[in-house]
């Protein structure tokens, strides 16, 4: 018996797609100023060769941005790869009740 099979590699990788951008989302808005600062500096420093290249006050609104784009991109991944299956659709649902309805009128 494998103890790794297909579905559970799938499933972990939806299981991090979904909560990766989540927890870097909550990082980025949670985040220090200090933190965010040090992060400003280590990013200009890699990408320009200077530590402040880009001002503090739009890199944080930057920050804010992102932050709240990927919150939103995990809530829509974590519905549509994990939880849509587990709510009745529509179509189910109206059947549903009317085979209820069928049975009982």
């Amino acid at each position: 018996m494998s103890l790794l099979n297909l579905g559970f590699a799938i499933l972990v990788i939806k299981i991090t797609i979904c909560v990766l951008p989540f927890v870097i989302g909550i990082y980025f808005l949670a985040a220090p100023e200090e933190k965010k600062r040090d992060l400003r500096n280590s990013l200009c420093n890699k990408l320009f060769g200077v530590r402040n290249a880009i001002a503090y006050p739009s890199f944080a609104r930057a920050l804010l941005v992102i932050g709240a784009i990927l919150l939103l991109f995990a809530i829509a991944a974590t519905w549509f790869l994990i939880l849509s299956k587990f709510f009745v659709s529509e179509e189910d649902l109206r059947s549903q009740i009317l085979y209820f309805l069928s049975r009982y009128c």
